[in-house]
C-alpha cells in the first residue's frame, strides 16, 4: 500500500507524517525486515506498548494492550482529576467526540459515548422504537450478545427476533450470496438489521455497502415509523479496516474503542446517522446533551480519564496511517491463513480473499476440538483463543504488534498438532 501524500498534515502545528513518525522512531529512513510493509519501523511500533516479550500473543484484539501516548493521557487526566474532582474537563468531552467523528468519517454531534460495544448495542435496540408485531433480523453468526440486546428489547416491546443465515459456506463466502439472503430474508415487519462487520466467529467481512443497498432497497415507500435500520456491530473492522465507518451505508455503528483502535479499556463509541437520530429514545439519563445523539450515552460518573484518553489512540492511529495499519494487519493475516491452508489436517474457515476479511483468522485442527487447540499452544508461550459461538473455532487475530516470525513460529506448533 502506498505512502500518504508527502507533507499531509496530521496536527495543528503543520508536522506532517512523516516528520511525526521519524522523530519518534516509527517510520525507517532505509529500509528494514521489520518495516518492509508501507515503510514503517515495526518493531519500533511494538516497543510502543508493555508487552510480555515472552509471549507470542495473537488475541491482542481481546482487550488492547495501550500505547505509551495513550498511558500517558491517562495519567494526565487522572492527576488533573485529582487535583480537582470538579474540573470534569467539558471540552475534552467535545474533543473526544471531534477525534472520534473525523476517524469513523463523521460529525462530532452524530456520536454518542458508551462503555463497550454490548452497552452500546443494548442502547441502540432498547432505544429504538419498537412496536409490537415488528421484526428485529439478526445472523446466526452475530455475537451472543448482541443477539440479547435485540431480544431485551423486542420482549419489552412485544416484537420478534428473527435469526437467518447470510451464507453457507464461511470461506467461500460472496458478497452477491449474501446480499441475495438479505434481501430474501427482510419483510414489512423488519424494523432493524443487525449484522457484524466482522465477525469474530468466522472472521468474515461482511459487505456492509451492500447490505446497505438491500436495506435501503426494502425502505421505499415506509413510513419513518416502519423505516428498517442497518445496525453494524463494528468492534473488530474499527482500526482494522481501512474505510470510513460512517460512510459504509449504515444507520447506527457500535464499537468498543479498547480493542483495535488501542483505547483506554471501557470505552466506546455509537455512531448514529443523523437521519434517523429521531428513531432512538434515550434509555438513561444523560450528562452530554451535545445532540440528539449524545444523549444515548449513559451519565453518571465514569474513569473519565480513559474516556478523556480516547483521542490519544486516535492520534496514534492517524500518525501511523489507517491505511498503513490495515496493510500489516492484512499481511500478516495472509500469511497465516496461507500457512494453515498448506497444512494437512487444517481447515481455515476465514475467506483467504482481503476483501472478505480482516484481523481475525478461524480454523480447526483434525481430531481437536478449538479449546484443545488453545490448551495445545499455551505451554509454548502462544496465545489464541476459541470463538464462543455455534462452532467454537480456534481464532487468531493480527493484531499491527504481532511479527512474521511469531506468524510462523504459530504455524510451526500449530503443524506439530496433526502429526
Amino acid at each position: 500500500m502506498p505512502f500518504a501524500p508527502e507533507g499531509e498534515s496530521l496536527s495543528n502545528d503543520g508536522m506532517d507524517r512523516r516528520d511525526f513518525l521519524v522523530g519518534a522512531g516509527l517510520l525507517a529512513v532505509t529500509p528494514t525486515a521489520a518495516s518492509a510493509a508501507q515503510g514503517l519501523d515495526w518493531g519500533a511500533v511494538r516497543r510502543e506498548f508493555r508487552l510480555d516479550p515472552a509471549l507470542t500473543n495473537l488475541g491482542l484484539f481481546y482487550l488492547a494492550s495501550n500505547p505509551h501516548e495513550v498511558r500517558a493521557a491517562v495519567e494526565e487526566f487522572k492527576r488533573r482529576l485529582d487535583a480537582n474532582s470538579h474540573d470534569l474537563m467539558p471540552e475534552e468531552r467535545q474533543a473526544v467526540a471531534v477525534a472520534l467523528g473525523q476517524y469513523v468519517g463523521g460529525a462530532p454531534d452524530d456520536v454518542a459515548f458508551v462503555p463497550n460495544t454490548t452497552v452500546g448495542l443494548s442502547i441502540v435496540y432498547g432505544g429504538l422504537k419498537l412496536r409490537a408485531g415488528q421484526q428485529v433480523l439478526l445472523s446466526d453468526q452475530d455475537h451472543a450478545w448482541h443477539r440479547q440486546s435485540a431480544e431485551l428489547a423486542a420482549r419489552r416491546a412485544g416484537a420478534e427476533v428473527r435469526i437467518g443465515t447470510l451464507f453457507e459456506n464461511s470461506a467461500k463466502v460472496t458478497e452477491d450470496e449474501v446480499a441475495t439472503r438479505l434481501r430474501n430474508a427482510i419483510t414489512p415487519q423488519t424494523r432493524a438489521v443487525g449484522i457484524t462487520w466482522v465477525q469474530s466467529s468466522t472472521g468474515v467481512k461482511m459487505p456492509v455497502r451492500s447490505c446497505a443497498q438491500v436495506v435501503a432497497e426494502a425502505n421505499r415507500g415506509r413510513t419513518p415509523q416502519d423505516r428498517c435500520l442497518l445496525v453494524v456491530d463494528g468492534v473488530h473492522g474499527l482500526a482494522a479496516v481501512d474505510d470510513d465507518a460512517a460512510r459504509l451505508g449504515a444507520d447506527v455503528f457500535v464499537a468498543g474503542t479498547h480493542k483495535w483502535l488501542f483505547g483506554p479499556r471501557g470505552t466506546g463509541m455509537v455512531w448514529v446517522n443523523p437521519e434517523v437520530s429521531d428513531q432512538l429514545a434515550p434509555l438513561l439519563p444523560s450528562f452530554d446533551n451535545r445532540s440528539e445523539t449524545a444523549l444515548l450515552g449513559p451519565g453518571g460518573f465514569h474513569a473519565f480519564e480513559h474516556h478523556f484518553a480516547v483521542q490519544a489512540a486516535v492520534r496514534f492511529h492517524q500518525r501511523l496511517g489507517r491505511g498503513r495499519v490495515a496493510g500489516r494487519i492484512t499481511e500478516l493475516a495472509t500469511r497465516f491463513k496461507d500457512g494453515l491452508a498448506e497444512t494437512p489436517g487444517v481447515v481455515v474457515h476465514t475467506p483467504r480473499d482481503p476483501a472478505a476479511s480482516a484481523g481475525l483468522v478461524c480454523f480447526d485442527v483434525t481430531g481437536l476440538a478449538g479449546d484443545e487447540v488453545v490448551a495445545r499452544l499455551e505451554p509454548k508461550r502462544i496465545q489464541i483463543t476459541t470463538a464462543a459461538y455455534r462452532i467454537p473455532y480456534a481464532r487468531a487475530g493480527t493484531s499491527i504488534l504481532n511479527t512474521p516470525e511469531e506468524i510462523d513460529r504459530t504455524l510451526a506448533e500449530i503443524r506439530a498438532l496433526t502429526r
